[in-house]
């Protein structure tokens, strides 16, 4: 069987702090019931000064679903490493390893919003060495190369940490570390270059990267025409305002340019689809990939995301057991 992930942002046209913790609070209840339903994991992201409530700390939002959770994997996918301070993001992932006994997997990445880097202080130019030097020290106290620093870890020899990205340079960097390689589409080419210098250096390769079909966001609805016509504005939000971050084709989430729900739906990025079509779909693929449900995109009502994540648990999972 398949992945199955909830995608949480916590982001909303309005911005408003009411409206964020509604969307905290039913994301954490999702999570919780997703959990004894057969769901296997949630993901969270980074972002700052977006306007919109946009997860800013994904190492805590991960902390609050795992301490809701026994069983969950929280998925930071991905956590911008150069904004970090080494200390601080080493010892607070150690802290949620050892809360959930391991069940914190963390994706870090360079970013590319160079505002977000000016609204923290942090040198964009300099954003490759300062993600060098942060994967260095984390590896480094976490292996207790820094007495007093970090009391230790649940996961031996470290946290799972993963090198995030699409570039061959994001390859070369998990290489030379020796850690897993998380890519932010389907990108053979970058894999296939990470497993040669995984090979020539004695490395064990682990590649994550999303399958060449179902690659995108999907909301489960029982009428996929009614609820583009209904909902989609949610989606259409989310995916105007995350492609007007970068010009560049950054992840398969990233559509620069689109505007109107017509291209949204055309990119086959976000999807409704019935549970019957969801099935079809798995079952007739070799490589399916994660089941990726994006319950609250644009701060959908929640008696929606409920429905759809429901539709997934009832439907979709016990006819594909």
């Amino acid at each position: 069987m398949p992945l199955t992930v909830l995608r949480f942002n916590f982001g909303s046209p309005q911005g408003d702090p009411r409206k964020q913790g509604e969307l905290i609070r039913a994301a954490l209840e999702l999570a919780q019931w997703g959990e004894s339903h057969g769901i296997t994991s949630v993901s969270v992201d980074e972002h700052h000064v977006t306007g919109h409530g946009w997860s800013c700390n994904p190492i805590m939002a991960a902390s609050m679903f795992l301490a809701r959770t026994s069983r969950l994997i929280a998925s930071v996918d991905c956590a911008l490493g150069p904004m970090w301070n080494p200390v601080r993001l080493a010892e607070d992932i150690a802290l949620v390893d050892n809360m959930s006994q391991g069940r914190l997997h963390t994706t870090v990445g360079l970013g590319y919003r160079v505002v977000e880097f000016d609204s923290l202080g942090v040198d964009f130019k300099r954003r490759g060495k300062l993600m060098d030097n942060l994967i260095e020290r984390m590896l480094s106290i976490w292996s207790g190369g820094e007495p007093g620093v970090c009391t230790g870890t649940w996961t031996s020899p470290h946290p799972p940490l993963y090198i995030g990205g699409g570039s061959r340079a994001t390859a070369r960097r998990a290489a030379r570390f020796g850690l897993p390689l998380s890519l932010a589409d389907y990108l053979p080419d970058v894999a296939d270059h990470y497993r040669e210098l995984c090979a020539d250096s004695g490395v064990a390769p682990f590649v994550i990267m999303p399958a060449p079909i179902n690659r995108g966001m999907m909301f489960l609805h029982d009428d996929p025409d009614r609820a583009w016509a209904e909902l989609g504005d949610h989606i259409r939000w989310e995916a105007v305002t995350y492609g007007a971050w970068s010009a560049d084709e950054r992840s398969l989430m990233h559509l620069p340019g689109v505007q109107t729900l017509d291209e949204v739906r055309a990119s086959g990025r976000y999807r409704f689809l019935t549970p019957e079509q969801l099935v079809a779909e798995v079952r007739g693929a070799e490589n399916y990939g994660p089941i990726v449900l994006h319950p609250l995109v644009g701060g959908m009502p929640v008696e929606e995301a409920w429905k759809s994540v429901r539709l997934l648990t009832d439907s979709v999972l016990p006819a594909l057991a």
